[in-house]
């Protein structure tokens, strides 16, 4: 008969059982078993597919598939108040009722916790003016996409993820205005269009009307072309004001129309667009005299979002493609308009088209961690109206501008206290007349604390690195030496940079960093006239991935931002094919170069007052991609491998008499491999790399080999003729096929460009 535990022994034994039972994992374990039997929370997604193009743009299918997979990261951590979040995709197809629809549907569902997307500006105003009463009364909080304030100022629980156009366009663009001098500026506009009379009033409201000398408006939004008549009046107007600049609103495919005529007459100011100068033919925009202005938040001339491009990085290409699928009931298939597409064209997902898409759907992507990060201080076990009321109070004090922003996978976000929209401060790109590309205007603007705009200053700047050595993994550096080139304006200063990720000796607490002046501007026989020339050396940090390690591809950046907050400025690099690709590097095979742009912030708090605030800047980075060269590799780990495993498997061809020396062969093997292991040079890697995965093979192999040799010399597989045969097959045809797929498997990796 047992006896009832008892004793110190038992107590230790029932304390290490509590302990094992309530660890993070058990927990965890259990709050994800009490998720699955709770109901889940829903948040409605709206999307805006359309049929009208002739290929998919690849919006909706970005948006699903990044969409899904923060969902799927956040229930993974628990999910809203200890359960899941379901998503619900509700596409309107940009018809009005259908929007009116699928709000009413996501108001009435009472599992809703939030909702996001809606930026169509006329579908979003007619559904909740159709629903306002069913909007307030939920007090669901609502992430959308809409950039017109006064749609949604009067439900205090509509957020904006868009630059309104009261809170961003129009500032940056008249203080912009102002900055170039212009003293005349017309306007036109559409006829119908809801941001015409928004952009129109607010030019005037904050140009003066002395200065905004013509308000025109011409066509509408269902005529794709202009009128002849209409035209040649709005024409004849313009010339008449003699305006200094344009600021034109009536979207992209009238506006080549509009350019014509004023080339016709003779009446050729600047044109500050809504639209994008990239969307213009270049015939048009190569016979117009003058320059070409628009507002800019993503896709910055000559540079990539940062952020989005190692996002990109960290997949296949193939998996980041959405843009380019066949529309077949587009239009355009019946009347002849639309063309096949070469299957000769390898797709890219850094396309103009396909990038915008990747733009879209991490930006939805974020709105989910938005909702997220509101849900994750909700108390265990809170209602709907609870969670709901905790995300709201959450994004608007949280996120407040000018207190604190949140990082995501695209943006950091925060939003305005009063008008609840992003706080996105667009750039302004020019296409100077005659230059043939786009490029960031002289002058930009940052919203600092106040929520004020300031203005910093473009410089153009080009790093030509000449050689990088002595690539340390371990320590995550390596050394540069590069020309640093930059126009020289009054701003114009390498003192203003700091080089963000050049290494901090600890013994000095400095930068390891020698700058030498080669050209200081001004004239030279030697260098270009009205250029700063330097030469730059020194040690640098970088982030090695090295999962495919010896095979692998790295980043090596040179990091720019401004050495203080009160200096700060934005880079605008050279066009990609201008610059120099010749680098001289020691094990490395440059691949790739490119220079991407991001936003931080520095976060702080007054220790004495509990105040946050944040102090925002641009931050450059040229980036060069560089494969690793694999020769040493191949030679000291691949070849001796491969001889170990064909020396292993040949010994299964003894006589099985001779068993000890079977077994022998293959035991030296084994440890053979292991010694060739630990005699490599230690890898400080957080994962398992893909070196450390074909020795592990390698074990595996030989091991499996040990085991079947034992198993087909045993008395009781000899007896099963079938079975010693099945061994056989496998000793003989399977492990062969394996180290074959292995080694398919690896020279994929050896042979990839990235």
């Amino acid at each position: 008969m047992l006896s009832a535990p008892s004793g110190p022994r038992w107590a230790n034994i029932l304390a290490l059982a509590a302990l094992l039972l309530t660890s993070p994992s058990s927990v965890h374990a259990q709050n994800r078993a009490e998720a699955a039997r709770l109901p889940p929370l829903n948040i409605s997604v709206f999307v805006s597919s359309r049929d009208d193009q002739c290929f998919d743009p690849g919006d909706v299918a970005a948006i699903t598939k990044l969409a899904t997979q923060e969902q799927a990261r956040f229930n993974a951590q628990g999910g809203v108040a200890g359960r899941d979040i379901h998503l619900s995709f509700l596409d309107d197809q940009r018809n009005p009722a259908k929007t009116t629809e699928n709000l009413r549907r996501s108001l009435a569902d009472p599992t809703t916790v939030a909702m996001i997307g809606l930026s169509n500006s006329a579908l979003a105003k007619s559904a909740f003016e159709t629903l306002s009463k069913e909007l307030r009364d939920t007090d669901i909080p609502f992430l959308s996409g809409i950039s017109v304030n006064s749609i949604f100022q009067p439900f205090p629980n509509v957020f904006t993820m868009q630059a309104s156009q009261d809170d961003e366009r129009l500032p940056v663009m008249t203080e912009f205005l102002r900055s170039i001098e212009a003293s005349r500026v017309a306007y036109v506009g559409l006829q119908d269009g809801v941001i015409s009379n928004i952009v129109s009033d607010g030019l005037k409201q904050r140009l003066g009307a002395s200065t905004l000398v013509a308000n025109l408006r011409i066509g509408t939004q269902k005529s794709p072309s202009l009128d002849a008549a209409e035209l040649t009046a709005i024409v004849t107007e313009i010339a008449d004001k003699r305006p200094d600049v344009i600021v034109v609103g009536i979207g992209n495919s009238r506006l080549p129309q509009l350019m014509k005529e004023l080339v016709k007459v003779g009446t050729t100011p600047a044109l500050f667009i809504t639209g994008r100068i990239d969307a213009i033919p270049a015939a048009i925009t190569r016979t117009y005299p003058n320059a070409l202005y628009q507002l800019a938040w993503n896709q910055l001339p000559e540079a990539y979002n940062d952020r989005l491009r190692r996002l990109i990085a960290k997949g296949t290409p193939e998996s980041w493609i959405f843009e380019g699928s066949k529309i077949a009931a587009a239009p355009g298939w019946v009347s002849g308009e639309c063309r096949v597409r070469s299957q000769s064209v390898i797709p890219d997902p850094l396309q103009s088209a396909n990038l915008r898409a990747i733009e879209i759907g991490t930006q939805y992507a974020d709105m989910i961690a938005l909702i997220a990060a509101g849900a994750r201080s909700t108390e265990p076990g809170a209602d709907i109206p609870q969670i709901r009321q905790k995300i709201a109070q959450h994004l608007a004090t949280a996120y407040s501008a000018g207190r604190g922003a949140f990082k995501g996978s695209f943006n950091n976000w925060s939003f305005h206290p009063q008008s609840r929209a992003a706080v996105r401060t667009p750039l302004v790109v020019m296409l100077p007349q005659g230059l043939g590309r786009t490029q960031l205007a002289p002058t930009q603007f940052l919203r600092i604390k106040d929520g004020s705009l300031r203005r910093i200053d473009t410089l153009y700047i080009d790093v030509d690195l000449i050689r990088t050595y002595r690539v340390d993994d371990n320590e995550k550096t390596f050394f540069a030496e590069f020309y640093l080139s930059m126009r020289n304006n009054p701003a114009a200063s390498i003192e203003r940079m700091d080089f963000a990720n050049a290494y901090l000796d600890p013994r000095t607490n400095g930068r390891q960093l020698t700058v030498e002046t080669l050209h200081a501007g001004g004239k030279s026989d030697a260098y270009p006239d009205g250029m700063r020339v330097y030469k730059v050396s020194g040690r640098f940090l970088f982030d090695p991935a090295l999962a495919s390690y010896p095979f692998d591809t790295q980043r090596f950046s040179i990091d720019l931002q401004p050495r203080r907050g009160d200096t700060p400025f934005i880079v605008q690099a050279p066009p990609a094919d201008l610059r120099d690709q010749q680098v001289a590097t020691d094990g490395w095979l440059p691949k790739l170069q490119y220079v991407g742009y991001d936003e931080d912030f520095v976060p702080v708090v007054d220790a004495y007052t509990h105040e946050p605030s944040i102090a925002p800047f641009y931050k450059a980075s040229f980036v060069w991609l560089m494969k690793r060269q694999a020769t040493d590799y191949n030679f000291r780990v691949v070849v001796p491998l491969g001889f170990i495993l064909i020396v292993a498997y040949l010994a299964i061809f003894i006589p099985r008499v001779h068993f000890e020396a079977i077994v022998t062969i293959q035991v030296t093997a084994l440890l053979s491999a292991v010694a060739l292991y630990l005699s490599l040079p230690k890898l400080d890697a957080d994962a398992a790399t893909l070196s450390d995965s074909i020795f592990v093979f390698a074990y595996l192999t030989v091991s499996t080999m040990i085991m079947l040799s034992i198993a087909r010399v045993n008395r009781f597989v000899g007896e099963r003729r079938g079975l010693r045969a099945a061994l056989g097959i496998v000793h003989i045809v399977l492990i062969p096929m394996m180290v074959a797929l292995m080694a398919y498997y690896v020279r994929s990796f050896a042979l990839s460009d990235l």
